[in-house]
């Protein structure tokens, strides 16, 4: 797992071609403050971006996903959030193995979770190997605008 600022970026572009492509993505990007689109195809369903619009609420934290296909690129435009992040080899129940057609297993949030605040302008990267659950509330509702990247474990 890798959380920084965009100014960052180009310090981890050299973790492979998807990576690269996502973050080039953020960088470039020109804030309008509109919602974000709903899906940009950068190569096909090796790398694309989902836009995701909301606003943070309480509600049941949920479950710790891991994928296999793909690495989860995020960067928030607008707002901040919580994430739950542990290493999912070390998670202490698995409430769904893996799922090829879901693209991902899920676990229970364990009491040693790390909890990461995630705020405008920071990205971060979730490897296969990183059980997350973000979209989280913080300190009070906050409306969220943030990207997430779909790169293919191959692309790197």
């Amino acid at each position: 797992m890798v959380i920084d600022s965009l100014e960052q970026a180009a310090r981890y572009m050299r973790l492979g071609r998807g990576i690269e492509q996502a973050l080039a993505f953020f960088c470039a990007f020109q804030d309008d403050g509109r919602e974000l689109p709903a899906r940009t195809e950068l190569d096909g369903e090796h790398i694309f971006i989902n836009g995701a619009n909301y606003t943070t609420q309480e509600k049941p934290l949920g479950e710790l996903e891991a994928h296999r296909r793909y690495i989860d690129v995020m960067y928030v435009v607008e707002g901040e959030e919580r994430f739950f992040y542990k290493p999912f080899e070390k998670v202490s129940k698995v409430t769904m193995p893996y799922d090829a057609e879901k693209e991902c297993a899920l676990g229970v949030i364990d009491p040693d979770a790390a909890q990461v605040r995630f705020s405008a302008g920071q990205f971060l990267i979730f490897f296969p190997e990183d059980g997350h659950l973000a979209a989280q509330l913080w300190d009070k509702p906050t409306r969220v605008r943030k990207f997430i990247a779909k790169v293919a474990v191959d692309t790197l």
